[in-house]
This record gives C-alpha cells, sequence and structure tokens, in this order.
C-alpha cells in the first residue's frame, strides 16, 4: 500500500554552482530558501521589496527597477512614510528619504536582474487590493482604512499579459538568465478555504502557460505529497521545518550540481558546528575545535573562493 503520492520535480535542464547569483523574489516561502542557500555558502538576493504575495505586485517592482523608472507612489501613516509597492519592512520618517531608499533599491534590483544565473519568482495569492486613488494593486495595505481599497482575484488571462511581456523585459537585459516558477504552499486561510483554492488555480495555470520558464511544484509537494496536519504550525497554514527542510532537500538535489551539493554539504557543517552555541566556550577543548573549524573554513575559502560566508 501506497504512504504517499510522490510528485515528479522535473529536471530544470541546468544547474547551479556556488558562483552562481541567485535572485529569490516573491512569498515568505523564498525566504526559507533563501536561508538555507546562505547556510550553504551561495550567493543569494532575497525580496529587497519585502515580500510580495501577488504576480501584479511582483512584477510592478521588476517593470519599476528595469525601466529606472524614478516615480513613486507614496503614503503617509502616523509619522511614517511607506511606497505602496513594497512591503511595510521598507519606510522611513521622510518623505525624501524614503523615495531615495526605494530608487536605489530598484538600481540594485535592476543590477541583480542583470547579474543573475537564476531567478526564482514564488507567487502567494491571485486575491489582490486595489488603491481607490490609483487603480493600482498594492504590494501592502499598510493598515490603512480598508475604504481605500477594494478586493479582487485577478484573472489568469489579466496576470498572463503581465508576465509575458515582463519575461520579455527581463530576457532583454539577461538573454541568458534561467527563471524558475512556483506557487506558494501557504494557504491564505483569511480569504477563506474556498476563494483559497480559486486563487491558487489560477496562479497554477499562470506558471503553466508562460514560456521561457521552469516549474518548481512546491504547492504540490507540500499539500499533495505531505499533506498531513503534523506537517504544519500550529495555524495549520504555514510548513513547519520539517516540511520545509523536505521541500528543499527536492529543490537542491534538482538545480545543483554535483560539485555544488558535496561543496553545499560542507558549508553547512561548517556553519551549523560555527554558529553552534558551546555550553564551555572557554574551556581549551571547545577552543581547539572552534580553532579547527575556523582552519577548515580558510582552506575551503582558498579551495573555493566562489562560497558566500554569512
Amino acid at each position: 500500500m501506497k504512504q504517499v503520492l510522490p510528485t515528479r520535480v522535473n529536471d530544470f535542464g541546468f544547474e547551479l554552482e556556488h558562483e552562481d547569483l541567485v535572485l529569490l523574489i516573491g512569498s515568505c516561502f523564498s525566504d526559507e530558501m533563501k536561508s538555507r542557500f546562505q547556510n550553504e555558502g551561495f550567493n543569494v538576493s532575497s525580496n529587497p521589496f519585502g515580500t510580495l504575495f501577488h504576480p501584479i505586485a511582483i512584477a510592478n517592482i521588476v517593470h519599476s527597477a528595469l525601466t529606472s523608472n524614478k516615480n513613486v507612489d507614496v503614503l503617509q501613516r502616523d509619522d511614517l512614510y511607506f511606497s505602496w509597492d513594497s512591503a511595510s519592512s521598507i519606510y522611513s520618517l521622510e518623505k525624501s528619504v524614503l523615495i531615495e531608499k526605494v530608487l536605489k533599491l530598484r538600481a540594485k534590483l535592476k543590477e541583480d536582474i542583470i547579474n543573475a544565473k537564476t531567478i526564482v519568482f514564488t507567487f502567494g495569492t491571485s486575491i489582490g487590493y486595489f488603491n481607490n486613488g490609483i487603480s493600482l494593486l498594492v504590494g501592502n495595505c499598510h493598515k490603512m482604512d480598508s475604504s481605500l481599497f477594494y478586493k479582487r482575484m485577478v484573472s489568469t488571462e489579466e496576470m498572463l499579459e503581465i508576465w509575458n511581456d515582463l519575461i520579455i523585459e527581463i530576457k532583454a537585459v539577461n538573454p541568458s538568465v534561467k527563471i524558475v516558477l512556483s506557487v506558494s504552499p501557504v494557504r491564505h486561510v483569511k480569504d477563506g478555504l474556498i476563494e483559497n483554492n480559486r486563487s491558487k488555480a489560477r496562479l497554477i495555470e499562470l506558471v503553466h502557460s508562460l514560456n521561457q520558464t521552469h516549474y518548481f511544484p512546491a504547492y504540490e509537494l507540500v499539500n499533495d505529497e505531505l499533506r498531513d496536519y503534523r506537517y504544519f504550525n500550529e495555524d495549520l497554514t504555514h510548513p513547519n521545518a520539517q516540511a520545509v527542510n523536505y521541500v528543499w532537500s527536492k529543490f537542491r538535489n534538482s538545480i545543483y550540481s554535483t560539485n555544488a551539493l558535496t561543496l553545499g554539504d560542507e558549508v553547512l557543517k561548517l556553519n551549523q558546528f560555527l554558529n553552534h552555541r558551546s555550553l564551555h566556550p572557554d574551556s581549551l577543548q571547545d577552543k581547539k575545535r572552534l580553532m579547527s573549524a575556523e582552519e577548515k573554513k580558510r582552506n575551503l575559502s582558498k579551495k573555493h573562493p566562489s562560497i558566500y560566508w554569512t
């Protein structure tokens, strides 16, 4: 009797090495991947504008970066200034400082897109909030009054039109970049389970309708292969560490080169040791072990200068 229904992870047709820049943009699942890439010594950039869930919100920041857009839609809440395109982690006490910060982030994002070997976009929901005043799908409502917005589930066709154009823009500045698409396994239960499933269905149709891209089935691995609530946190929506590690193992095994797998394991073991808090840091034995680990790190860096240590 089968215990699980296995999810097929297709071969990407390319491999990652440690010298490759990886850019991650999208839902909170991107941040989970970022920490694991970093722990294994990869050069990775993630969510420069904070966590974004909607494909159009993600497209907006990428388009603004690639076109060097100087216009920033700013709002004020109490004594804080935010951008409608960004998450609430991007803010300032002064409007001019916020605008400068957003423009610098756009320039850095454009640079990362130009230099990236791989960009991984993770979509969370097709339900968006539109600002009544500027008719724009916002990246974040920033706890502003609900009367300022209207909520709508965007059709696959609308998102597909925007993303077809965006992929052309990305390929224009980086023809060799590999674009990986994924749908976040996190359920947006505030919208209701039925609405969440309708929303995810549109995202799945979107990612399978785009050309010049690759698909990684994070959604299917968690919700179809693992599926059990023991793989979720107490909120019953976010995958727990065991589930994320399982998905990560599937991802790294499908995209890393053989050399990157071996080197990643070495770097991970060293990082785990160096980040471990000893009960007796002043003991001679612990000092010797630490010195030995630091020596291994130096030797590994000399042999593989492309390793990024965090």
